[in-house]
């Protein structure tokens, strides 16, 4: 039975086909709350029907995983395994709350962690729609983060909470300083999320003692990565999926 790994966030539902070793390969970026998007992307990555695969699934939205549950159970899926919290994760961590902090939080480290070096710290730079940094020390261990708003969380939260700020959206890397008040709202979100993540990897690394392996992911990453990092930032797409695959059984793979 081939495997699917799901991974139902704040804007997206991505899905991903799990080979038989246990690695992600074709994803698809779906919309929420839309069942026949669903079947299209299962289509994509050659499922015909739900019921066909085996499904572990990470969420940190229950009004949208309740509807993703109903789909699944309305399909005819059989097996399906549901992270709905860090301390679900299998990992070593040293964090508070484990039992109500995100799982995608913790399934992000557990992929970085796979992928970095024996005995090097790790940092994940997650940018959606919150930014988070996660720490991980030498010893494989979590240690916790940050989070912070996105791009697109605080162009919202400026338009709605004050009378003529217009909504914007940041899709390209906007010069520092602005002539009018759109450019200025460009500059002044960019480049303020661009110092604060900045600034928060030197101190979680100063933290964990090492230089750490940095891992960026989100759907902003490829554009606040480079602005922080540099053009040798070390982008890494979906690895809330890649962390999902390492926890597939083997049997349930084709």
């Amino acid at each position: 039975m081939p495997a699917i790994v799901a991974d139902l966030g704040n804007s997206r539902l991505k899905l991903g086909r799990v080979d038989q070793d246990r690695r992600l390969g074709a994803t698809v970026s779906l919309q929420l709350g839309d069942p026949e998007s669903w079947r299209r992307g299962l289509a994509e990555l050659g499922i015909s029907s739900p019921r066909e695969a085996s499904w572990a699934i990470s969420s940190v939205n229950p009004p949208l995983a309740r509807s993703l549950a109903g789909f699944l159970d309305q399909e005819g899926v059989q097996a399906s395994c549901w992270f709905d919290s860090a301390s679900q994760v299998p990992m070593d961590m040293d964090v508070e709350g484990a039992e109500t902090g995100g799982a995608d939080r913790a399934l992000g480290v557990l992929a970085a962690r796979s992928l970095a070096a024996p005995g090097q710290p790790v940092l994940v730079v997650s940018c959606g729609t919150a930014v988070t940094i996660e720490s991980v020390d030498d010893r494989g261990v979590w240690r916790g983060g940050s989070i912070g708003p996105g791009l697109g969380v605080s162009a919202r939260a400026l338009h709605l909470m004050t009378a003529q700020v217009p909504i914007i959206a940041i899709d390209s890397q906007p010069p520092p300083r602005g002539r009018g008040t759109v450019s200025s709202l460009e500059a002044g979100i960019f480049w303020g999320l661009v110092g604060g993540v900045r600034l928060l990897i030197e101190l979680q690394s100063a933290l964990l003692g090492g230089v750490p392996a940095v891992f960026w992911t989100g759907g902003d990453a490829p554009l606040v990565a480079p602005a922080v990092a540099g053009p040798t930032a070390r982008l890494t797409p979906n690895l809330v999926l890649q962390g999902l695959a390492l926890l597939v059984p083997l049997e349930t793979n084709p």
